[in-house]
């Protein structure tokens, strides 16, 4: 029969170490972290780290932006885990209040290569809860319209309806300015196949078409990277090459305990007029574009 030892302790790799030594016990408590965050991860409850805490060290003097892209560009993702967060403060705008919001890694490479014009390494970086607006794009005190007015379809110009949406123009011209400057230029542009959807004869209930649009480097997600399927969006041309983030395990990730209703950049198919969103029971749903009791949830690419 085996004998065992109460004052020792075995690596994986079948490794003997005595509590005693200060070095062993620092290698049982780093395998004790690692053997907790796996168990989180298994039962979904893993609320993530600090990313300037567990590599400060090597982050040093370095801004944690600067150093988050030089990562993310070299491919290296050592260290880090799906749900690791850094708090972004947002300086306050004539739409913007000043709010920190704290970000975290949903999704490592999930556009890698892909697209019509090929992504180099990235992560992308979804917020615990949305963001709040003021201002005179401000509805409800501090909600946002999908839309301010009319209807969920394209123009002749522009035939994507996201891109002439009230929430890309807040999340480009009054969002992103208010981000720090360091993180602005960590970010990388995001260019998808955008969903299409305008008739130069009649109001399309459903979207007609897709094409590779640019996205700029603030933008929503859409209904594939958060349910992985299209829920009450257009099936084939709402999803384009969107994928499922890693995040969004199950339905609880979607709302991260901030039962805040978030919009989607994706519209609603058998509708002209409303647009999809994440409930903050963590359901999905779609609603009219102006619709008073919804925030946006800016998202970024890191690379």
């Amino acid at each position: 029969m085996a004998e065992y030892n109460l004052n020792q302790f075995a690596d994986d790799e079948g490794n003997i170490y005595n509590f005693s030594d200060p070095t062993a016990r620092a290698t049982s408590e780093r395998a004790d972290g690692v053997s907790e965050r796996n168990r989180q991860l298994l039962i979904g409850s893993y609320g993530g780290r600090a990313i300037s805490e567990v590599f400060a060290s090597e982050i040093g003097s370095t801004n944690i932006y600067t150093w988050l892209k030089q990562r993310a560009s070299a491919g290296n993702f050592a260290g880090m885990m799906i749900g690791d967060y850094v708090d972004v403060a947002v300086s306050q705008g004539t739409n913007v209040p000043a709010q920190t919001l704290r970000y975290q890694i949903a999704h490592f490479d999930p556009y890698y290569q892909c697209g019509d014009q090929p992504k180099g390494h990235h992560i992308a970086f979804v917020p615990m809860a949305p963001a709040t607006v003021q201002g005179p794009k401000a509805v409800n005190s501090s909600y946002l319209p999908w839309r301010a007015s009319g209807n969920n379809n394209g123009s002749a110009e522009e035939k994507h309806p996201y891109l002439l949406s009230t929430l890309h123009d807040w999340e480009i011209n009054d969002f992103l300015p208010a981000l720090p400057t360091e993180l602005r230029n960590a970010i990388m542009n995001q260019r998808v196949l955008l969903e299409e959807r305008y008739s130069g004869e009649e109001t399309l209930t459903e979207s007609s078409g897709y094409s590779w649009a640019d996205l700029g480097k603030i933008w929503s997600p859409s209904e594939m990277e958060v349910y992985g399927c299209p829920v009450w969006g257009t099936k084939g041309y709402s999803v384009g090459f969107d994928c499922k983030f890693a995040l969004f395990t199950d339905t609880a990730a979607r709302i991260n305990s901030n039962r805040v209703t978030r919009w989607l950049r994706s519209v609603a198919g058998g509708s002209s007029t409303s647009a999809c969103y994440v409930g903050g029971d963590g359901s999905a749903g779609s609603t009219s574009v102006t619709r008073d009791w919804i925030r946006p949830w800016p998202c970024f690419l890191i690379g």
